[in-house]
């Protein structure tokens, strides 16, 4: 009897578990503009997880919001898409005015290119700005059909390229 209490109570925790974790996934709505997500401890996966179908191609911006300095790594479907640019240091707090903290070129940002199909967006916290234990603010924003294929090729080479130069400079 003891035993299967413990077993009840061990599936019970796990099923728990797995609710919570899908419960910060919500339907990203397409087009809608920026949707913001809150960034907790380096090492952490953020509050929110995103989910939406495409159809066509489309541009995927994530971006750091109020102060710059927060840096993210991307997943699609658990695989790693690439990280957000180095923050500067410095700057102006935009707030959630996520459109100024783009244009800024100080708030850490990242533009990936996505092909049709259905994802699940997740990122990692990789590095935050200052030592307070706030959560800090980030937000996300998909234009479909921005991409022209022969344009979108191109930015593709680019970004490949961008990272294969990071990639060199930390293995030097």
């Amino acid at each position: 009897m003891f035993k299967f209490s413990l077993k009840a109570l061990a599936m019970a925790a796990t099923l728990g578990a797995a609710s919570a974790a899908q419960a910060g996934t919500i339907n990203y709505t397409l087009d809608s503009g920026w949707d913001r997500f809150s960034a907790g401890a380096v090492g952490t996966q953020v509050t929110r997880q995103f989910s939406f179908t495409l159809t066509q191609n489309a541009i995927m911006t994530i971006v750091d919001g109020f102060l710059a300095g927060d840096q993210y790594e991307v997943f699609s479907n658990g695989v790693s898409l690439g990280t957000t640019s180095l923050p500067g240091t410095g700057g102006t707090n935009t707030g959630m005015n996520f459109d100024a903290a783009l244009a800024d070129g100080i708030h850490s940002m990242g533009r990936f290119i996505l092909g049709p199909g259905a994802y699940i967006i997740s990122l990692n916290v990789l590095d935050r700005s200052g030592t307070d234990t706030a959560n800090h603010l980030g937000a996300i924003r998909v234009d479909v059909g921005q991409v022209p294929v022969p344009a979108g090729g191109m930015l593709l080479l680019s970004a490949l390229g961008l990272m294969a130069l990071r990639r060199h400079r930390r293995n030097v």
